[in-house]
């Protein structure tokens, strides 16, 4: 038993002078050196890739940002253009609408003689010249409460007269720069639905639509805007009227 004993104490002891006297393994520096060179290349590539993405990126966004500013400036050219057109617009529609009808047209004269003042006593004039001269030298003197007052006596005194159209119209744009959009319309559509013969009638549309429009009724300025250009294409007032159908 002793002697068994003995020669496994012995042989553990042989085993671990064995391993006692065992070398530890050497590693090669170049080896290391090779190592973390790789691994220096690889994170230097890695970085590099990454930068130049960047870069990219960079370079992409300074075109967008660009691009973008050119849009901007280019939408800004054009609702300027647009905004000057429309302003250019509404001062021809109201050049047409107001220097339509000359002085001497609304003035008016009967049996081509001069209408001269506003004397009733003047004999070679009717009565119904001499209230219309009355009202239109109002009118021109911008004395606009009288010549109002004036023009509607002559209306509901001399309906059917020829300057009665005239004096309609008149009274339209005298409502009109008062704002009173409603009694305007009224004034201006009786020109043209009492008086189909009048040589002012397309002038009268147009004002009846521009009125509509100041009003905020676009649909009614709109239709009476599409019934000038049908019954009066030709004229500067249908040309005026189609172009405004445009911006409605």
């Amino acid at each position: 038993m002793t002697y068994r004993y003995t020669k496994i104490i012995a042989l553990s002891l042989l085993t671990a002078s064995a391993v006692g006297n065992t070398a530890a393994p050497v590693v090669d520096g170049k080896a290391v050196e090779a190592i973390q060179q790789y691994q220096e290349n690889d994170q230097n590539q890695l970085v590099g890739e990454l930068m130049r993405q960047v870069m990219q990126l960079q370079q992409e966004v300074s075109y967008l940002r660009g691009k973008s500013e050119e849009q901007g400036y280019q939408i800004q050219k054009l609702q300027r253009q647009q905004k000057e057109l429309y302003a250019d617009l509404d001062r021809r529609l109201t050049e047409a609408s107001q220097g339509g009808l000359s002085g001497a047209e609304l003035s008016g004269t009967e049996g081509g003689e001069s209408t001269g003042g506003a004397d009733a006593s003047d004999q070679n004039l009717s009565d119904a010249q001499q209230a219309y001269n009355k009202a239109f030298s109002q009118f021109s003197n911008k004395e606009y409460a009288f010549a109002k007052s004036s023009f509607k006596s002559f209306v509901k005194d001399y309906p059917k007269h020829p300057l009665a159209a005239n004096a309609h119209y008149i009274l339209g744009q005298l409502h009109s720069n008062d704002k009173e959009y409603q009694q305007a319309a009224f004034e201006f559509e009786a020109v043209y639905s009492q008086f189909p013969e009048t040589e002012i009638k397309d002038k009268a549309m147009l004002k009846l639509a521009q009125t509509h429009e100041l009003s905020g009724n676009k649909a009614e300025a709109k239709k009476t805007y599409q019934a000038l250009v049908k019954a009066f294409p030709n004229t500067t007032a249908g040309k005026l009227a189609k172009v405004k159908l445009g911006s409605l």
